[in-house]
C-alpha cells in the first residue's frame, strides 16, 4: 500500500511541469531534487554502487536512506527525522511513489529503481568485495532469517541481531551496548530494518559508533531479499489503512507545494 491514489503523470494536452534545478551540494557525488524536506540523489545504480563501495574502500563510513511516502510526510513535522534524511551520505527513493512524484514535479529520477530493487545489488557487490555484512531488524525472526539468506544465496559472511527494543529516538544505553556488541563483529555494511522515524535515527546514532560502517536504512523492503518480493501482512491491513490514508493525503499536500 504504498503508492499513491491519483499521483499521475499529465495527459496530453497538459502543460508539463518545467524541469526543476537540481541542488548540487558540495561534497556530494550526485545532484539531488528535493521532494518536500526529502532529498532524492539523482544517481544511477552503477553509480550508486561505485559511490557506496568509495564510503567502504574509505573507512569512514556512511548511512544511506531509502525515504519513501511515510518519511516525506513526517519529515514535514520531524525536525530530527528532517536532518537525518538530509545529512545522510546517500538518499534513495523507497518506493514507487517517489518515483513518480520526481517525474511529476519536473526532475525524473535517472532510472526508476525503488526499494526493494536497490538491495540484491548491494548484496552482489558485498559478495564480490568481501564484505561483512550485519543485518539489524526489530520484527522478529527477519533479521535470523535475512542473513540466512545472504550466507547462502550470495555467499556472505552475513550476521543476523534481532532488536526489539530499540527506543523511539534510536539511542540510550541500551543501545550503546547493543552498538558495542556490533562493533565486534567488523562489520563494513549494516542492514537496519526498523519503523520510520526511529530507523532513520538509529543509524545515524550508530554511524558514530561503529566506525567504518555503513548503515542502510532498509524499511520492510529487507524482507524482499528472503522472499523476492515485498512481504503482505494481512492481519495488519485494516489497522494501517487509517494510517495509509492520512500519510498519503499529507504526501500529496507536499507533492502540490513542491509544484508551484
Amino acid at each position: 500500500m504504498n503508492g499513491v491514489v491519483g499521483l499521475e503523470t499529465p495527459r496530453s494536452g497538459l502543460a508539463l511541469p518545467a524541469p526543476r534545478m537540481l541542488e548540487r551540494e558540495p561534497g556530494r557525488a550526485f545532484p539531488r531534487v528535493r521532494i518536500g524536506h526529502v532529498p532524492l540523489d539523482m544517481g544511477r545504480l552503477s553509480e550508486v554502487l561505485q559511490s557506496i563501495e568509495g564510503l567502504v574502500a574509505g573507512g569512514q563510513g556512511g548511512r544511506i536512506v531509502t525515504p519513501d511516502v511515510e518519511q516525506v510526510a513526517l519529515a514535514q513535522e520531524h525536525v530530527a527525522l528532517r536532518e537525518s534524511l538530509s545529512t545522510a551520505d546517500l538518499s534513495l527513493a523507497g518506493g514507487e511513489a517517489l518515483v513518480r512524484a520526481a517525474r511529476v514535479i519536473g526532475s525524473p529520477l535517472p532510472e526508476e529503481r525503488a526499494g526493494a530493487e536497490w538491495l540484491p545489488a548491494m548484496a552482489g557487490l558485498a559478495s564480490a568485495r568481501g564484505w561483512r555484512v550485519l543485518v539489524v531488524a526489530e520484527r522478529p525472526g527477519v533479521a535470523e532469517w535475512t542473513a540466512c539468506v545472504l550466507r547462502e544465496r550470495y555467499r556472505l559472511v552475513a550476521v543476523g541481531v534481532a532488536v526489539p527494543g530499540v527506543p523511539a529516538d534510536g539511542r540510550g544505553p541500551w543501545v550503546d551496548r547493543l552498538l558495542e556488541r556490533m562493533a565486534l563483529t567488523r562489520p563494513d555494511l549494516v542492514l537496519v530494518s526498523m519503523a520510520t522515524p526511529k530507523q532513520e535515527l538509529f543509524c545515524q546514532y550508530a554511524a558514530g559508533r561503529l566506525n567504518s560502517a555503513v548503515l542502510v536504512g532498509t524499511g520492510e523492503a529487507l524482507e524482499s531479499l528472503v522472499n523476492g518480493r515485498r512481504v503482505s501482512r494481512p492481519r495488519q491491513v485494516l489497522a494501517s489503512l487509517g494510517r495509509w490514508v492520512r500519510r498519503s493525503v499529507a504526501f500529496l499536500r507536499v507533492l502540490v507545494m513542491a509544484r508551484r
